[in-house]
């Protein structure tokens, strides 16, 4: 790296922090963080995932989160803000990675305000999601990876696969990278140290998905139940169905839809397409970003339902193998009139992909429209961070330190000093109750609707909160719950909003 480029680190990274947090403080409150964060607090309190409550993901975003949380406060603001520094280090590292491989800091710069300005980063990275977790895991190995020579240090094959593999700890579907890895690390390598280095990225592989290895041996069934079972259940399609689905979702992420323009990803994806075999080094780097971007975009089809923020992966290496062949364009040319002319149309391109960002950016932080789940609300400041903390505060004010609490959205528990009621962790399980036994749904920790009626009952909890639930959750509960509630003696003590909390009995 030049020293220039070394001089702007530092003020490239600062930029990065005060813009992604902003976004992350301004942005819309995604429907699953609520569900990410509360599990997160659960680990904080020494609760265990899939063995004391149900987790229906890759198990370290939790434990990440909630070292944070220890280091500084349960509390939405800070998890925000953890986010946002996540997808600052991703950014910074996308910048020292594009400097090394083109030597111009000029073209780090582009990287980073191409990056900031994807729809798919800060729409998805900055909010309290696996996303910048995951990707920053794994782009760090592939940075490790990609230094691989003929005969590369054995650290560093250790460090990529341990990098790998804790991406895989926090998205599981990761996995099906580890294929693209051994296979650049087979081609790279000399013949004499190709199975050496193959081992010992393996090696450091098995040591990365060490969380996801004890808490399978602690729990194998409601391990299995959870990162594979339930998402069986969640779809008629099966795991990997509903292909013509998925396919109008990938023409979504090409040729844009209400959450997202396509313009971007279509320009660093067919960029990359149409120069990456033309780049001076065969084995470079840059070649393996747009492989493992390929590869990502595949494995983003898998799972069902598949939602446009699965594909926010690819963005990173993306946008080194489009900078990079570009550069190389660029100086292929030599000085004159050509280099102007494409100089130019690199200018007008940036223009273009700028601007499509602009009209994402007022819907993620200003109007709402096209995001699922602010868009099927009746009061969209619901979704905004200061509704959800308020409504938070209301329920302390009703509820005893450790008092547990009903609430359809876990949202509403986290930053609370109430615990939540066992079965309504998240807001997923309770559409597959019905095809689980009442053993299964004991041993998993799902409610079914009857059961909740019954606690409704019981009059256990005493307080319950109602709204921000999932669509799935609306649609198999109706007006069910309500009804219940006021049939069985609870009354409305407070309305935030949509939000709605019951209270039943004397505070104890």
């Amino acid at each position: 790296m030049s020293r220039v480029a070394k001089l702007l680190l530092l003020p490239i990274l600062l930029a990065q922090v005060l813009f992604f947090s902003f976004v992350a403080r301004h942005r819309f409150v995604d429907g699953d963080e609520g569900f990410y964060l509360l599990a997160s607090r659960l680990v904080l309190m020494h609760k265990k995932p899939y063995a004391d409550f149900s987790y229906v993901q890759a198990p370290l975003l939790p434990y990440v989160y909630a070292l944070w949380m220890k280091l500084t406060a349960v509390s939405w603001a800070r998890a925000r803000l953890f986010s946002a520094f996540l997808t600052t280090l991703l950014g910074t590292l996308l910048y020292d990675e594009v400097c090394r491989q083109t030597g111009r800091w000029l073209a780090g710069l582009a990287a980073v305000v191409l990056f900031a300005s994807t729809t798919l980063i800060f729409a998805c990275f900055p909010a309290a999601h696996p996303f910048s977790l995951a990707a920053l895991f794994l782009f760090s190995a592939y940075m490790a990876v990609s230094r691989c020579s003929a005969e590369p240090p054995p650290w560093l094959m250790v460090a990529g696969g341990i990098l790998l593999g804790l991406s895989v700890d926090t998205r599981s579907y990761l996995l099906l990278i580890l294929l693209v890895f051994l296979w650049w690390i087979l081609h790279a390598s000399d013949t004499r140290t190709r199975r050496v280095s193959i081992l010992w990225f393996l090696g450091g592989f098995l040591a990365g998905i060490t969380p996801c290895l004890y808490l399978f041996l602690s729990s194998p069934q409601s391990f299995l139940f959870n990162n594979f079972g339930y998402h069986l259940m969640r779809s008629s399609a099966s795991l990997i169905g509903a292909w013509p689905e998925k396919l109008i979702v990938l023409l979504m992420f090409f040729l844009g839809g209400p959450q997202g323009n396509g313009i971007q990803n279509s320009l660093l994806f067919f960029i990359s397409l149409a120069f990456i075999f033309s780049i001076r080094e065969q084995r470079s780097a840059p070649r393996l970003a747009f492989q493992i971007a390929v590869a990502l975009v595949m494995v983003s089809l898998l799972p069902t339902p598949v939602y446009p923020g699965y594909f926010s992966f690819c963005i990173p290496f993306l946008l080194v193998s489009t900078v990079c062949v570009v550069n190389d364009l660029l100086v292929s040319l030599g000085p004159g009139r050509q280099r102007l002319i494409a100089a130019a149309a690199c200018v007008v391109v940036l223009a273009m992909y700028l601007g499509a960002s602009v009209p994402d950016f007022r819907k993620y932080l200003t109007t709402g429209e096209g995001i699922a789940s602010v868009g099927r609300a009746r009061d969209k400041g619901d979704w905004r961070l200061q509704r959800v903390v308020e409504v938070s505060e209301a329920i302390d004010q009703m509820a005893s330190p450790g008092e547990v609490v009903a609430s359809f959205w876990p949202g509403y528990i986290f930053q609370t000093k109430a615990i939540p009621l066992s079965g309504l962790e998240n807001d997923f399980l309770l559409p597959v109750s019905g095809k689980l036994t009442a053993r299964q749904r004991e041993q998993y920790h799902v409610l079914s609707l009857s059961e909740i009626e019954s606690s409704f009952a019981a009059h256990t909890p005493r307080i319950v909160v109602l709204g921000n639930q999932n669509r799935l959750v609306e649609e198999v509960m109706g007006q069910a719950a309500e009804s219940s509630l006021r049939a069985q003696g609870y009354t409305l003590a407070r309305s935030i909003g949509d939000a709605s909390i019951y209270v039943c009995c004397s505070k104890p």
